[in-house]
């Protein structure tokens, strides 16, 4: 019996438009309805998700920055945060290939500098404002969520700072890779399979009775721990390949799919 519905956003609740759809804001009321709680774990950083978060009425603790931040309300949780001091080299080396830098502060999203795709970001997106240089004094002394490098090119150019991902301490850093267009930096604790597990006892329901939805790498962890792990149709291969159902339909109408097929069978509308 699932009494958690816990779901990935980007590529998973919301597709390209990023736009919540009235249905999936209808089918959690349905959940809610059933006495079965729903909430999210993305990629995204608080500020980022919290509109999406009030829309669908979230009022139990919700996971972001891949696992690093569990938020409830205005309340924060946890917050794993990495020292910048390893990743000086790698900053350096994207930013000289003209890769977008965007690092993570308490939740605050920051860019070292604007380009292109972060021009491109604030016109249709409006976020990215925030322009913030490392000082050279910095890079001994700041802690950080999380660092996205994103490739708007994606020609494959982002091995290179995956081989660089790979020589980082382990004792302080986890990255994932996402295809040829990004990589994420966090703590090397911080992933949703971790914090779901803290999620569930923080509300008290046992993983066994969870549903897990997603669509990329980060999503991996969370739907393998979860009692059952589901894949939206758009999701990559190895995510489908881990997953205990996959869905005919991507994004949203996915994981309303799931919703129908595993929490609300018995009703005239599933």
């Amino acid at each position: 019996m699932i009494k958690l519905v816990v779901s990935d956003m980007d590529g998973t609740l919301i597709g390209r438009d990023e736009e919540l759809s009235e249905s999936i804001i209808n089918a959690v009321e349905k959940l809610r309805e059933r006495g079965i709680l729903f909430t999210v774990a993305t990629g995204r950083v608080e500020e980022m998700a919290e509109a999406y978060v009030n829309k669908l009425r979230i009022d139990i603790p919700y996971i972001a920055c891949n696992g690093a931040t569990i938020v409830h309300g205005d309340h924060i949780v946890q917050r794993h945060t990495v020292p910048i001091k390893g990743l000086k080299k790698l900053f350096e080396q994207a930013d000289s290939m003209g890769m977008s830098i965007i690092y993570t502060i308490e939740g605050a999203e920051y860019v070292c500098r604007p380009t292109p795709w972060i021009m491109a970001q604030r016109e249709r997106f409006n976020r990215y404002f925030l322009e913030r240089p490392i000082s050279a004094d910095e890079w001994d002394s700041l802690s950080i969520d999380k660092v996205t490098v994103m490739d708007d090119i994606r020609d494959g150019r982002i091995g290179l700072i995956d081989e660089m991902c790979q020589q980082l301490d382990p004792q302080y850093y986890g990255y994932t890779r996402y295809t040829d267009k990004a990589v994420e930096i966090v703590e090397k604790n911080a992933n949703k399979g971790r914090a779901l597990y803290t999620l569930a006892e923080l509300i008290g329901i046992s993983m066994e009775h969870i549903m897990a939805i997603g669509d990329h790498q980060n999503d991996m962890e969370m739907l393998k721990e979860a009692g059952l792990g589901v894949a939206v149709a758009n999701g990559i291969e190895a995510v489908k390949a881990i997953a205990d159902y996959v869905c005919s339909n991507c994004c949203a109408e996915g994981v309303i799919e799931a919703i129908e097929k595993f929490c609300l069978t018995d009703e005239k509308e599933a």
